[in-house]
């Protein structure tokens, strides 16, 4: 058979492009404390940073669990089907929080212990897509305009360590976890980009290939997490035994397996004793009131009120990888959409549209090679704000939009109406704003373009 290049996934550190490891390996616990006050320390302090750690990956086991495992569930479709929405994202939006309303979301979960699956791109005019693909930690990579191109092409999504023949014709992309997210983002606002959207996602196809598979998938899976701490390692234990880790993290998981039996892919909360139970339950609640009070320190300061959002090259930053999940599922990295959120106005005020009227005045909007927006999402929700006019954004592309003489953008946020095509819709309560510029030119990732600060209006 012929051999094909492998593309590695793009955003991945380097240490971690050899693909997962740890899958089923015999890894030793470090020592337990007997003294009970000693112990719950040391298991406090471990299930902070497991919770730190698996955060991502135990919601969207959740998120998998829905979609390719609880058969007859809302959203089930299984796995290696894709499942196509046909309408860009509105209040409500249940799969994640903080969607973008620029592009319709397509989204597929695959389980490469069955099998490499193969997937078609076809040829296609489209102003922008991207098959965006996670691991189960979050960890992104692209097959779209910007690293695929135009003239679209065929694949061969492969799991950690995979030694078999790739068929000819075919590029091989090696996986990093044997679970895997595909979340297809499509750009779509007029009718007619819409219909064209349609028959883009149609012609997009995954095949599963189970003739080229190496692996048995085992067939017990924990249920959908709750909010509790047991209900958390249940579904972190089943990843870690499943899905392994990124090599250079053989040190974390020797400590997290000080907890009895997280990782073994038996582990039962039911089976540890009142001491252990209460410390594991202890340092799970301190970590998510962290990831929470931390949540609206999401990225860099620029210095005006906005952060710049690193987004998808996380390497070994847990604490930002598990905020940036929090916050919302599927963050893409910065070459295929550079961001910046603010919660507040240029004078360090949060943004409360009970409080007052806002104006963000754009010398020059983002340079891109896609295409730009300025979205709104209620601070409480994290979720687009609903509005009589359906407006969530305002972005190059919004009909009637003013761009002044010298190319500069005024737009006006508000909770009183407006006729204005530049105004954007504010809750009577908190609210926060993010800027979207997709596939950004060097003047947006060097940092040399940045937001001025939002403006409060006498």
């Amino acid at each position: 058979m012929m051999s094909a290049a492998i593309l590695a996934p793009l955003s991945i550190p380097a240490v971690a492009q050899a693909g997962a490891s740890g899958q089923g390996e015999r890894v030793q616990a470090d020592l337990l404390p007997v003294n009970a006050s000693d112990r719950a320390i040391l298991l406090r302090s471990v299930a902070f940073q497991a919770t730190i750690y698996g955060l991502p990956a135990v919601l969207q086991y959740k998120e998998m669990h829905r979609q390719a495992i609880a058969e007859g569930g809302a959203g089930y479709s299984g796995f290696g089907t894709f499942i196509h929405e046909r309408e860009l994202a509105g209040p409500g939006y249940a799969a994640f929080k903080v969607p973008n309303s620029d592009t319709l979301y397509s989204t597929s979960w695959l389980d490469l212990a069955l099998g490499p699956v193969e997937v078609t791109i076809p040829p296609t005019s489209l102003r922008y897509y991207t098959l965006n693909y996670f691991d189960i930690y979050g960890n992104p990579g692209n097959l779209g305009t910007r690293t695929v191109g135009s003239a679209g092409g065929r694949f061969l999504l492969t799991p950690p360590g995979w030694q078999g023949d790739v068929p000819e014709g075919l590029t091989r992309v090696e996986m990093t976890s044997r679970h895997v997210w595909i979340l297809m983002r499509v750009f779509a606002q007029t009718r007619r980009e819409l219909e064209q959207a349609y028959r883009f996602q149609d012609a997009v196809k995954l095949r599963p290939r189970g003739d080229l598979a190496s692996t048995a998938a085992p067939g017990h899976v924990p249920p959908a997490p709750g909010d509790s701490a047991a209900d958390f390692m249940r579904a972190l234990d089943y990843v870690l035994a499943t899905d392994g880790h990124l090599p250079g993290e053989e040190a974390l998981m020797a400590g997290f397996r000080t907890i009895p039996g997280l990782g073994s892919g038996h582990f039962d909360p039911a089976r540890l004793d009142p001491v252990a139970r209460e410390a594991v339950e202890a340092g799970y609640a301190d970590a998510m009131r962290l990831l929470l009070n931390a949540r609206s320190q999401l990225g860099q300061p620029t210095g005006t009120g906005w952060t710049v959002v690193s987004k998808g090259n996380y390497g070994h930053n847990y604490l930002r990888r598990a905020i940036n999940n929090l916050a919302g599922l599927g963050a893409n990295v910065r070459e295929e959409n550079a961001s910046f959120n603010t919660f507040v106005d240029a004078g360090g005020e949060p943004l409360d549209g009970a409080k007052a009227a806002y104006r963000l005045h754009l010398p020059q909007p983002p340079p891109v090679d896609g295409f730009w927006s300025v979205t709104l999402y209620d601070a409480r929700t994290f979720e687009l704000h609903p509005n009589p006019l359906g407006r969530y954004l305002v972005s190059d592309r919004t009909p009637g939009l003013k761009v002044n003489r010298d190319g500069s953008v005024d737009i006006i946020i508000r909770h009183a109406t407006s006729e204005s095509a530049n105004w954007l819709p504010a809750p009577a309560g908190p609210f926060f704003l993010v800027i979207r510029s997709y596939l950004p030119r060097a003047e947006v990732t060097s940092g040399r373009w940045l937001p001025p600060g939002v403006i409060r209006e006498p």
